[in-house]
């Protein structure tokens, strides 16, 4: 690994010396090892879009100004940039929010604008920030030119000749104020997997289409970490940083080498002639498929992103009338995130597996399941309680072991719905919970019956398949 490492100011980061062979060893970026640092700041075309906003904009402006009034003479420090440098350039790895907010500045105060010139951002979502935040700074301009000193100003550079080298970096990196999450470094990953470099702005245009990938993945890792073959824990969602190890781990490390291959199953009807008829439910990846680096995995989470958001971040399904009215009722229930997450991992599983084959059925025969910890739980249901709940009914396994929905039906029809009476007798969010499902299924049940009734009568409306 050959990695290069130096202290700067803004103000020569800006300078010419990192376009050019400095004419003045005074103002030259000289690191650990002797070497002068020259060439263009880029900003890869496949990097993320500039996205900082007004809350990150006011927050750097009131450290700097903290910090000014504690230690005037000291200068501010701005964290490290990873740059990878190539033919002549120093690619922008990590930095590239904090480098644009300076260069937006530096516009403002006509502080070294030629070399401001030179970074080019042709993402929309870039443009558009980029004026936002123009204009924001240009309102605020009194108090940018009174903050901001660009020679009191510094940050770390780490150069590395090496891509790969530089992402390592980048992947342990706490960066500009705002952590990255592990959808952000998986793309990285995946990004500079793929050998031919003429792709990458295209799947980096696909990647940022996809949105915000957070729900879409945290209920693929449900779906590949729950199975009893490989159960594998997964953290507390609070638990921010051991999640994105997870994220980064199953998603990118872990993944392999190789073509971009979709596994699915395929029924074959043999007749009595022996001749050969095949058919596909789905056209798609399997959640807890083995999944290689770059285009493959980035295909994987793009049609998984696109299931969650047809079939339930929003729905628009006219031909399938009686499951987006369920879905939407059921998003709206009280008291049920923990559980809803497991919802969302078995829905994906499911449609992955059998497409819209009985999913209106499917997905009610599910809510008997998952959301039952509403019910059989005393009071609240804590995430804790959901990974037990996994081991004692292993709902995930069910679906990913069924050949068909009519196997996949019998796991789930099987299940034992019980309740517990406990708050259901008071306004509760036990006791809304089981009136909307009253309501939403016509159980026609009084409070008195709740006990003995609820059970039963949801049983037959939804086990029975008059649901």
């Amino acid at each position: 690994m050959t990695v290069q490492v130096a202290t700067c100011s803004a103000a020569q980061l800006f300078s010419e010396c990192l376009h050019t062979e400095p004419s003045s060893s005074a103002n030259a970026i000289v690191t650990s090892d002797n070497e002068t640092v020259a060439g263009a700041l880029t900003i890869p075309e496949y990097q993320r879009p500039y996205c900082w906003q007004d809350k990150q904009l006011d927050g750097l402006l009131q450290d700097i100004e903290s910090h000014t009034q504690r230690n005037a003479e000291l200068p501010y420090y701005l964290g490290s940039l990873i740059l990878h440098k190539e033919d002549g350039k120093l690619n922008i790895i990590d930095g590239q929010q904090r480098i644009t907010t300076l260069a937006l500045m530096g516009c403002l105060l006509d502080q070294e604008p030629s070399s401001i010139g030179g970074l080019v951002y042709e993402h929309p979502t870039s443009q558009q920030q980029i004026k936002h935040n123009l204009q924001w700074l240009h309102d605020h301009l009194d108090w940018v030119r009174d903050g901001i000193d660009f020679h009191k100003l510094q940050f770390t550079l780490v150069i590395t000749q090496s891509e790969d080298d530089a992402y390592r970096f980048f992947e342990t990196q706490n960066t500009g104020g705002v952590r990255l999450g592990g959808p952000d470094i998986i793309k990285a990953h995946h990004l500079r997997a793929i050998e031919n470099r003429t792709l990458q702005p295209q799947f980096a245009r696909q990647w940022e289409a996809m949105g915000k990938l957070d729900s879409t993945v945290s209920a693929l890792l449900k779906g590949r970490f729950w199975q009893g073959v490989k159960h594998r824990p997964l953290p507390s969602h609070n638990q921010k940083k051991l999640i994105r190890d997870c994220i980064v781990d199953e998603l990118a490390q872990a993944t392999g080498e190789g073509d971009d291959i979709a596994y699915g199953r395929i029924r074959r009807q043999i007749g009595l002639a022996g001749e050969i008829s095949q058919q596909t439910d789905q056209q798609g990846y399997e959640v807890r498929q083995p999944l290689n680096a770059g285009i493959n995995s980035i295909r994987y989470l793009a049609y998984f992103q696109g299931l969650h958001q047809r079939y339930w971040q929003q729905p628009d399904l006219p031909h399938l009338p009686g499951y987006q009215q369920f879905v939407e009722w059921l998003q709206d229930l009280d008291g049920c995130g923990y559980l809803e997450k497991l919802y969302e991992a078995c829905l994906l599983l499911y449609i992955s597996q059998y497409g819209e084959n009985q999913l209106e059925q499917a997905a009610k025969k599910l809510f008997r399941v998952v959301y039952s910890r509403r019910v059989s739980n005393q009071k609240s249901v804590r995430e804790n309680s959901i990974p037990s709940f996994i081991g004692k009914h292993p709902v995930l396994d069910w679906i990913a072991a069924s050949y068909t929905p009519a196997q996949c039906f019998a796991f789930l029809d099987a299940f034992e719905l019980k309740v517990d009476p406990s708050n259901l007798d008071k306004n509760s969010v036990k006791q809304r919970f089981v009136n909307a499902v009253c309501q939403q299924f016509a159980l026609g049940l009084e409070v008195s019956e709740y006990e003995n009734g609820f059970a039963p009568a949801l049983n037959r409306k939804i086990a029975g398949g008059q649901g």
